[in-house]
This record gives structure tokens, sequence and C-alpha cells, in this order.
């Protein structure tokens, strides 16, 4: 089963840099050779394009739910995809593109059969580079997290 873990998400806007320090700290990882990791910047429709080769997803990515800085959770592509509605994604700072990638993506039936996306509540995403405190100590239970999910995966 061909996987994708993938950060989403702008470094030069704080803490919206999660998914792709999540990525860099799994950059270290002996992974198997049916695991890619991908930094995608914010690709918006380009999403379908990137997870239509894959059988499983996990996307990283920063999500204003309400809660305290740097507290994360997981999230379905249902639960995404209907956010406008639900009170912890409502905030997301890829409301459109990911949502509206989801959306595409299953109405061109190119979504893949397993989707994971993590969440991550920043404390600040202005002009700056560099994640905040509570947000940066996120890393490493959210790689662990990653890896729990991704090692359950069989490759054939």
């Amino acid at each position: 089963m061909k996987t994708l873990v993938m950060g989403i998400g702008n470094i030069l806007r704080g803490d919206d840099g999660i998914g792709a320090a999540v990525i860099d700290a799994l950059q270290g990882d002996a992974l198997p050779e049916h695991i890619d990791l991908l930094d995608a910047g914010t690709p918006g429709f380009e999403l379908v394009l990137i997870m239509q080769d894959y059988d499983y997803v996990v996307v990283v990515d920063a999500a204003d739910m309400g809660y305290e800085p740097g507290e994360w959770r997981m999230f379905t592509p249902d639960e995404v995809k209907l956010q406008a509605g639900d009170l912890y994604l409502r905030g997301t700072l890829h409301y459109a593109g990911l949502a509206e990638a989801l959306n595409l993506g299953e109405a061109l039936g190119t979504l893949t059969a397993k989707i994971d996306i993590i969440g991550v509540q920043p404390a600040t995403i202005d002009w700056q580079q560099g994640l905040s405190d509570p947000v940066a100590m996120t890393i490493a239970p959210i790689c662990q997290a990653v890896l729990n999910l991704v090692q359950h995966v069989d490759p054939a």
C-alpha cells in the first residue's frame, strides 16, 4: 500500500509551519520504502493530484479549533469537508484548500481509500518564521502518532 505523509502550511507564518516541521523531523526516521514524505506548502486544489496515486495519506496541518496552543487531534476527511458546521474546524488555516480539494477528489473519484488528518492548534500565524514553544513541543508526539498510523499499514 503506497503511503504519503504530507505536511501542509506556510513556514513563514509561525505555527502554520507545523506540517513542514513534522515532515522535517520524520526525515531522520528509517521509514519503509512504500512511505513517502512531502512538505506540500499550501497547494490548494493541487492536493487532489498529489493524493491520487496513494492508497493511504496522513495530513498534518495547523487548524484553529479553539483549543490551547499546541493541542492536536485527528480528523476524518468527512469532518474536514463538513467543517463549515464543525466547531472544531471552523477556522482551519486551509479551510478552502483542504476542504475543497477533498470534495473535488471525491467528486472525481480520485480520493484514496484512507486519509487521516492531524490538526494542531496554533498560537500564532503572524508573518514570522519558527514555531511557538507550545506548538514546537507537539512535534515529537505527532511524529510518534504518524509512525503508529503508518506502521499498521500493510505495504502489499
